[in-house]
Order: C-alpha cells, then structure tokens, then sequence
C-alpha cells in the first residue's frame, strides 16, 4: 500500500512539473508597460474570458508600442492588456 501511494504521488508531483513548463513567462520591458499606462485606448470587447495566454481574436485592432514592436495592446474593461503580435496571445495585464 505505501509503495502504491508512493508511486501516485511521485506520479502527480511529475504531472504537475510537466504542466508548469508548459507556460510560458514573458517579461514585457518596463518602459513598453508604462507607455501602455499613460497612452490608454478605446475599450474593446472581448468574448470570454481574458487572461495570460489567451489568443486575441484577428478582428481586434492591436495598438501598437512604439520602441517595442514584438508588442501591441488593447483596454478591455479599462484594463490595459499587452500582446504579442507575433501570435497575438495575452503576455501581461496590468491592473
């Protein structure tokens, strides 16, 4: 019975390290984040939920950051949310 607990856990402790490095961190530059701070945008709206990694669709117009180009952004519900426009997924959302 131990060795059978011991297997699970050793199990779910595996599949959790696989899972963790399946996302992906991006540290967006502090001067792209504070540009997207002081230059807000008309909101838009989004169907469903937004969060980290999540693919914005191709109809939303991304604004882009000057001095970062790998970089655009869009408010939704007065929130500023950054995304890379090389696969337009959410990277950073300030609050």
């Amino acid at each position: 019975m131990r060795r059978i607990l011991l297997a699970t856990a050793v199990m779910l402790a595996a599949s959790g390290v696989a899972y963790a490095q399946d996302a992906v961190v991006v540290d967006v530059p502090q001067p792209a984040r504070e540009y997207v701070i002081a230059h807000p945008t008309q909101p838009v709206t989004i169907e469903g939920d937004i969060a980290i990694g999540t693919a914005v669709p191709q109809n939303v117009k991304l604004v882009p950051i000057p001095d970062s180009p790998d970089y655009g952004y869009i408010y939704v519900d007065k929130q500023p949310v950054i995304v890379s426009m090389k696969d337009r997924k959410v990277v950073h959302m300030s609050k």
